[in-house]
């Protein structure tokens, strides 16, 4: 009997694990006879880019030993694009780190910054992978743990600054396990977040997140804010949720949107919206509908089944009907306050909040282009953002296309900066110096959904995401 036991254990876990993921078809080859956009800064037609150890090398003189992509010529390259406000899937049975950095690659998004690791295993998870070929995937730049003010804790993966001085202690542990930034969270005091802007500085991190609940955007001063939190003054919140943090922006007027512009350009602040995650609530007004979503089929049907269930799923949006007027009228004031800093000359960053309700890895970083065009952005320029001027503040040159920067390039039948429709020309991406063909990324997505449809995938996930939602102690995010 133990035998069986064993041997049918074996069994399980061999169809538990996912396909074999796509491989790269190059790492030395040329292009020639492209057109090379650097969004509003150059294109050039008929020109020959090599890749070569990670890198990019510009010129007709060094093709000696590189295989040549005779089908891709009279194409177009640009930078891959950038999300800077990811969220990567935990560590599970599932093992989704391989599909979700997939579907970053299928939608050209070749590198992208996770903004908190809610259980600490994501992160390493995703780059252990990629790291050991077992999958593609793009560059990750890392916040890892949440920063906040005062237990309890929110997530799991949390550091609590207790008082000001522990802000050398945290940024010098987040150097020390390979992280970028600094994800300032909720309950912190403005004394709090001036240590942790100062240990920042002082160790090269970037600090990002949300302006706590109790305080103003203009109190804060956060050098990065997410989601525009800080915009409703405190005071105007009905209650600290994420719901009413989203919705709660009735009182947010003309003046107040102008106070935000100038103080945005008074101290340099960094705006990352993340508009996407709050427009595809708006799914939520037929949820049945939103669950055939082309984008949110991708998904194994854990998310749209159960946990973004808005009756039996996590807590914190089974309230959501109640607020959909609410994010619908908050939402236009978000574009229009994306427009007003655009026009302004503040700095925009493209992020999506991947894992928010029917957010999916890629597909919703080409929504928030969109989005941007929608507040009153030139295409050309949201290309801009998402690409060199997003890259080049994660690492020297990421998002160029100049001699010697690093190999993160996308391959389009039609220019993507003239028409949205031209994003459905990839025909190939290169991450991290790796060509990969778009056919053969898009047949292992297709093999990664079988997989999660597969019946014994399905029968032993779901009962088990049912009773971890049921157990979930998060309502108020």
């Amino acid at each position: 009997m133990a035998l069986v036991l064993v041997l049918l254990g074996g069994w399980v876990f061999q169809r538990l694990q996912p396909p074999k993921s796509a491989r790269a078809a190059a790492d030395d080859f040329v292009l020639t006879d492209v057109t090379v956009i650097e969004p509003t800064l150059s294109r050039g037609a008929a020109a020959t880019l090599r890749v070569v150890n990670g890198r990019i090398q510009r010129g007709t003189d060094r093709i000696d030993g590189a295989m040549k992509l005779p089908d891709l010529s009279h194409t177009y390259v640009l930078p891959g694009l950038v999300d800077m406000h990811a969220h990567l899937p935990p560590d599970t049975p599932l093992k989704l780190s391989g599909y979700y950095s997939l579907l970053f690659l299928a939608h050209g998004v070749t590198t992208i910054r996770d903004a908190g690791d809610p259980d600490g295993t994501a992160v390493p998870a995703a780059r252990k992978g990629i790291e050991d070929h077992e999958f593609p995937g793009p560059r990750i730049f890392s916040c890892g743990p949440f920063v906040a003010g005062a237990e309890p804790r929110r997530w799991a993966n949390t550091e609590i600054v207790e008082k000001p001085e522990d802000a050398e202690r945290i940024a010098s542990a987040l150097v020390e396990a390979g992280h970028s930034c600094i994800k300032v969270y909720e309950d912190l005091s403005v004394e709090k977040i001036v240590a942790l802007k100062a240990a920042g500085e002082r160790h090269g991190l970037q600090v990002m997140g949300h302006v706590p609940s109790q305080l103003s955007f203009e109190e804060a001063l956060v050098p990065d804010v997410q989601h525009f939190f800080g915009v409703p003054q405190a005071e105007s919140l009905k209650r600290d949720h994420v719901l009413n943090r989203i919705a709660d922006w009735q009182d947010v007027d003309d003046a107040r949107l102008e106070l935000i512009v100038q103080t945005t350009l008074e101290h340099g602040i960094i705006n990352t919206p993340t508009l996407v995650s709050s427009h595809r609530l708006m799914l939520y007004r037929d949820y049945e509908a939103a669950k055939s979503d082309p984008a949110v089929v991708l998904l194994p049907r854990i998310f749209s089944d159960v946990v973004w269930n808005p009756v039996s799923g996590i807590p914190y949006w089974r309230e959501i009907d109640g607020f959909l007027p609410s994010i619908e009228d908050a939402f236009r004031k978000k574009l229009d306050l994306a427009g007003q800093l655009h026009q302004a000359g503040a700095t925009l960053q493209l992020g999506t909040d991947t894992q928010q309700p029917f957010v999916v890895p890629g597909a919703s970083l080409h929504e928030e282009m969109m989005l941007f065009m929608q507040a009153g952005i030139p295409l050309e320029e949201v290309w801009a953002m998402a690409t060199w001027k997003q890259g080049q503040t994660l690492m020297p040159d990421l998002g160029r296309l100049t001699d010697g920067a690093p190999a993160d390039l996308l391959v389009f039948r039609e220019d993507p900066t003239q028409s949205p429709e031209a994003l459905g020309t990839l025909v190939a991406v290169v991450a991290q110096g790796k060509l990969y063909f778009s056919d053969e990324i898009e047949r292992t997505v297709e093999r990664y959904r079988a997989h999660f449809r597969e019946g014994l995938v399905d029968e032993i996930s779901l009962p088990i995401a049912r009773r971890k939602v049921k157990q979930s102690v998060l309502r108020d995010y």
